[in-house]
């Protein structure tokens, strides 16, 4: 499975090199394989220099500006074998997605269908046989995530359910 690490922004230099917006500034190192959005084979991490808001990378076949530029926009994957574990209280949305959720009384509300990045705080969006339900990821509402278990719970009373979620 992939990961996304981050987004390129631009053409940098005439040598085919990138700058690309990173979720994560420890992924791209030298060597290492990363995926360009829409490709099925990886591109190797041929050098890496530090930039304001991420990095500015070398990849494998990208040698001019003009290949450079064509690439921007695209989404930079890399192996999920290769992310660094987070600390408690956080997870990976591809993790998370397809966990069922359940309120405390154990009534099943869905399964974990997305999750919307926000200002103040996620919202994981839940899809069950009553409809759609959006539910703020804050500890007062996340009552327990077992993902090995692959299960959420949650406090009904921060869940946005089928009625207010259209």
């Amino acid at each position: 499975m992939k990961l996304e690490v981050g987004r390129i922004a631009a053409a940098h230099g005439i040598r085919g090199e990138v700058r690309v917006t990173l979720w994560d500034p420890e992924i791209p190192q030298e060597g290492r394989p990363l995926y360009l959005e829409g490709e099925d084979e990886p591109r190797r991490v041929l050098g890496v220099k530090a930039w304001k808001a991420g990095a500015i990378l070398a990849l494998e076949g990208i040698a001019t500006r003009d290949a450079a530029e064509r690439l921007a926009g695209r989404r930079l994957y890399g192996e999920t074998s290769q992310a660094p574990s987070l600390g408690a209280g956080r997870f990976y949305v591809h993790d998370l997605v397809g966990c069922a959720v359940y309120d405390e009384e154990q009534t099943l509300l869905g399964t974990l269908q997305d999750v919307l990045g926000g200002p103040a705080q996620d919202v994981w969006v839940a899809e069950g046989p009553k409809g759609r339900y959006l539910i703020p990821a804050v500890h007062a509402t996340v009552v327990a995530v077992d993902l090995p278990g692959r299960r959420i719970t949650v406090r009904g009373g921060g869940v946005l359910g089928p009625d207010a979620a259209r």
